[in-house]
């Protein structure tokens, strides 16, 4: 309990970090949200910034600003008035789990493949595989999306280029966001079996004369699946910050797509409100991947 209670307290202090530094960055950034290609007369601007409060001092603007978001009001959007930011983030989060959720079980069966075929494999069969899960690893995302848009879209015309629609539209988005993630999941899950074959444990398993598949599964993976679940938090980050690339690129109304209009536009709340909900969706990924890592291995709770 106290391990989760120094967690929980942990993640208030970056949950608050986060929005301190969101919100100085994005009013310490040349211009305003209102100084767009059409120049504004003074006095209509100065309207403006008086009615959303930016013309305040910075330190009354924070503490109004953190009040609201303590109190779950986010506001609403400068680009669209009347819009609140918890309606545009209520819209778009659905389509960014859904996508998110597609492309992360992609990554773990490829990964968990992978990384069996790795371990269970010899030279040079081994070298080859760790090579490609290297190329994997170093291939960026918008690099990868265009590549499937070009021969599995426009080439192949499999599936749609730009288009949230049915099961066929999650299919390049989420190949784009997990390729990268399995690749590394693969490599960390290789060593970790590896190590548990050569291990005291296995080989005395092995020697009872157990089945090959529950030998393999039962005393090889399941031990072997805390090194992947350990990294599983902090790898939902690649996955957060993969949607804003793959979410534009392949025009898709997710949050990620969101946040990048946002910053364009300057939209100071929406700003905050998808910042937020990425920071919030990674503390809880990361929080539930220590607790699945606990109760996968006793030992950790022993520390």
């Amino acid at each position: 309990m106290k391990r989760l209670a120094y967690r929980l307290v942990g993640s208030v202090i970056l949950v608050w970090s986060v929005f301190t530094l969101t919100f100085f960055l994005s009013r310490l950034a040349p211009g305003n949200p209102f100084q767009g290609d059409r120049k504004l007369p003074p006095e209509i601007m100065r309207t403006l910034l008086s009615y959303y409060h930016l013309d305040r001092p910075l330190p009354v603007q924070y503490w109004e600003a953190l009040k609201k978001t303590a109190e779950g009001d986010w506001g609403s959007s400068f680009k669209n008035p009347g819009v609140s930011v918890s309606d545009v983030i209520g819209k778009a989060l659905p389509v960014s789990i859904t996508l998110g959720s597609v492309a992360f079980f992609a990554s773990l069966v490829i990964a968990l493949s992978l990384g069996l075929w790795i371990a269970r494999s010899k030279e040079p069969m081994t070298s080859v595989l760790r090579s490609l899960t290297s190329v994997w690893v170093a291939l960026p995302s918008f690099l990868l999306a265009s590549v499937l848009i070009e021969f599995l879209a426009v080439k192949l015309p499999l599936f749609p280029p730009a288009l949230w629609e049915g099961w066929r539209s999650i299919v390049l988005p989420a190949l784009a966001m997990s390729i990268a993630p399995a690749g590394y999941l693969a490599r960390i899950f290789a060593t970790s079996l590896k190590d548990t074959f050569q291990s005291p444990f296995y080989q005395a398993a092995r020697g009872r004369g157990i089945s090959s598949f529950r030998l393999v599964v039962a005393h090889g993976v399941a031990p072997s699946l805390n090194a992947v679940v350990a990294i599983l938090g902090p790898l939902s980050a690649s996955f957060l910050t993969g949607s804003f690339v793959v979410e534009s690129i392949f025009a898709i109304p997710g949050i990620g797509r969101v946040f990048v209009l946002s910053v364009m536009n300057r939209d100071y709340p929406l700003i905050m409100g998808t910042t937020l909900v990425y920071t919030f969706l990674l503390v809880g990924m990361t929080l539930v991947g220590d607790v699945l890592g606990e109760w996968l291995d006793p030992r950790v709770r022993a520390i």
